[in-house]
């Protein structure tokens, strides 16, 4: 009885061990497909082959894979069954890399309209096989569209914004369909950081813009630039020539410039009004003195502008001030009055270090551009 009683518990225990222990996940070698490339719609005959790309992997690694079958069908019957390459010819891009291809071209499709069904399966070298995926693809009846391309292209660099002259685009399109096909060419413009155009204009095939001949495939435009009136800007121009069927071609992209002629010859900057004394003394008290002087550019309306004013100091003995050039300010602060007035100043400060004598101030301004204005000449006397 005992005997019985202990085996009983031993495949107990036996049992409860087993049902203790997780069950391992099972492997699968087989290849899988991992996604499957082809265009929604297709033409029954296109112009160019349709390329299918359908990527693979394997537990072994991609060389372990053999192959992928491509069947087509519509409506359940088959109408190709077809042989997927992956050596890098004929549209494939590397070989041995797991993305295989295939070029459809109209053999299959010329036949046929509407939803065809695409099943794709991986094999490998140990006779694994893939679950099948399917994918769908919609024939159109007749030909593709070829989209228009533009092939030359005349746009001015430079558009004079502050004139009444009326600037010419050119642009010479070509469709594999004929010129016939062609419609117009679309131009938006876009000013700087701008995400929507601003503009949108149309070049025409008509005889009537400025592109010579009608119906010869040289589209124009003449273009009055008076939406950018008096700018100065960068305008970037894409333009896309439109098929009568709707077919749009690839952008071209310009950068242009609008710029007024008043602005081409660069005035310098002026500086005038200066306020300053003319006799300081070491021993004064407070000894701080502001120095003020107005300054403007007579091509402010051309975008520029002063960019900095200043002074170089001498002393009596005619050398040159350490702190050669001294920035005067337009901001408000440090003495100067008011911010962006045009007029800007600098507090100075005598002490017992400074020589006495004659002491020479030569003020100036600069532009953008790097143009300088005369030189205002002002004598301060030093005294004890």
């Amino acid at each position: 009885m005992k005997t019985y009683l202990l085996s009983v518990s031993l495949l107990l225990l036996g049992f409860i061990a087993c049902q203790d222990n997780p069950s391992q996940p099972t492997f699968d070698p087989s290849p899988r497909i991992i996604a499957v490339q082809l265009p929604e719609v297709a033409y029954q005959f296109p112009r160019n082959p349709l390329g299918i790309h359908v990527r693979v992997e394997d537990p072994q690694g991609v060389e372990n894979v053999t192959g992928v079958t491509l069947t087509v069908r519509r409506n359940n019957a088959t109408l190709a069954t077809l042989a997927m390459s992956d050596d890098g010819l004929n549209g494939d891009i590397l070989s041995k890399d797991g993305q295989f291809f295939y070029p459809l071209d109209s053999t299959v499709t010329k036949n046929q309209t509407g939803q065809l069904v695409f099943e794709t399966i991986a094999a490998d070298r140990d006779d694994n096989v893939s679950p099948a995926r399917l994918d769908t693809l919609t024939i159109l009846p007749g030909n593709e569209n070829a989209l228009p391309v533009i092939t030359a292209l005349t746009v001015p660099e430079v558009i004079w914004s502050d004139s009444n002259y009326t600037a010419q685009f050119l642009a010479t399109v070509d469709d594999a369909d004929g010129i016939a096909s062609l419609d117009f060419v679309r131009l938006e413009i876009y000013s700087a950081a701008s995400p929507t155009p601003s503009l949108i204009q149309t070049l025409r095939d008509d005889g009537q813009s400025g592109d010579g001949a009608a119906q010869d495939g040289v589209f124009g435009l003449r273009f009055e630039p008076s939406p950018f009136k008096n700018t100065r800007s960068l305008l970037t121009m894409i333009l896309r020539a439109v098929d009568r069927a709707g077919g749009v071609g690839p952008a071209i992209v310009r950068t242009v410039k609008t710029d007024l002629i008043a602005c081409q010859n660069n005035r310098a900057p002026v500086v005038f009004d200066l306020s300053a004394p003319t006799t300081i003394s070491r021993s004064a008290t407070p000894n701080i003195y502001l120095l003020a002087i107005s300054a403007t550019d007579p091509d402010s309306a051309c975008a520029d502008a002063v960019a900095r004013v200043f002074f170089n100091s001498f002393r009596p003995d005619g050398t040159p001030a350490s702190g050669n050039p001294f920035a005067m300010r337009d901001d408000g602060l440090e003495g100067d009055l008011r911010a962006n007035d045009k007029r800007y100043s600098l507090r100075i400060q005598i002490t017992s270090q400074n020589q006495t004598g004659t002491y020479r101030f030569d003020f100036q301004a600069q532009d953008k551009n790097g143009a300088l204005s005369s030189v205002v000449t002002h004598i301060i006397n030093v005294t004890p």
